[in-house]
C-alpha cells in the first residue's frame, strides 16, 4: 500500500475571506458609530457653553440694573419664552461695539432697560438664544423670599434663568429632546432705597 503525502493547504478558501470581511466590516461600523456620538457630544457641548455665556451675561446685566427690582417686582422676570424675536429691540439703551457715536442711543428707564436686556439675551444676531441655538428659549423666574408682602419678587430675591435648546442624542433622533441649564442670580438691593 503507498501512503500519499497529506495534502497542505495551499492559500485561504472563500468562507475564510468572507469570515474575515465580515469582522472587518463589523468593526468599521463601530468605529463610523464612534466619530458620530463623539461629533454629537462635541456639538451638544458647544451648545452648553453658549448658553452658559448668555445666562452669565443676562446675570451680569441684571445685576447692573438694580433699579429694575421694584416694588411691583422685577422687570427680568418672563416666565413664558418668547416664541420669535421681533425685528428690532424695545428701545435702543446701549452703543454697539465699533460705533463711533452715541447717535440713536435714548436714555432708558430701568424697566426699558431690562426690555433691552431680555431682548439682547433671546434676539441679539449672532449672540442671542434664538439665533445661537437651535430651538432656544429663555425664561427667568423668581423664588421670592418674602412670601408675606404683595410684591411678586422682593428685592434680593434668588433669580433662575434657564436657557435651553433642541438636542439630539442618536444619529436617528430629530431634535426634538432638550437640554438646558438653569443659573441662580441674587441681584441685590438698589443701596439708595434701603
Amino acid at each position: 500500500m503507498i501512503r500519499s503525502a497529506p495534502r497542505q493547504q495551499r492559500g485561504t478558501t472563500l468562507v475564510e475571506v468572507l469570515v474575515a470581511a465580515l469582522i472587518v466590516g463589523i468593526g468599521l461600523l463601530g468605529i463610523a458609530s464612534l466619530q458620530i456620538r463623539a461629533m454629537q457630544a462635541s456639538t451638544n457641548a458647544e451648545y452648553r457653553a453658549r448658553a452658559t455665556d448668555i445666562a452669565w451675561s443676562l446675570a451680569d446685566r441684571m445685576r447692573a440694573n438694580l433699579l429694575a427690582n421694584d416694588s411691583t417686582g422685577s422687570s427680568y422676570i418672563s416666565a413664558t419664552a418668547l416664541g420669535s424675536c421681533p425685528g428690532t429691540p424695545p428701545s435702543n439703551c446701549t452703543m454697539s461695539a465699533g460705533a463711533s457715536s452715541a447717535s440713536g442711543v435714548v436714555e432708558c428707564s430701568p424697566a426699558q432697560m431690562a426690555a433691552f436686556d431680555l431682548y439682547e439675551a433671546r434676539c441679539a444676531a449672532n449672540r442671542g438664544v434664538k439665533e445661537v441655538l437651535p430651538g432656544g428659549k429663555l425664561t427667568v423666574t423668581c423664588n421670592d423670599w418674602l412670601t408675606t408682602d404683595t410684591d411678586p419678587c422682593s428685592p434680593g430675591s434668588e433669580m433662575l434663568i434657564t436657557v435651553s435648546w433642541a438636542t439630539r442624542q442618536d444619529v436617528l433622533d430629530t431634535g426634538t429632546r432638550e437640554d438646558s441649564i438653569t443659573m441662580s442670580v441674587v441681584t441685590g438691593k438698589d443701596p439708595i432705597e434701603q
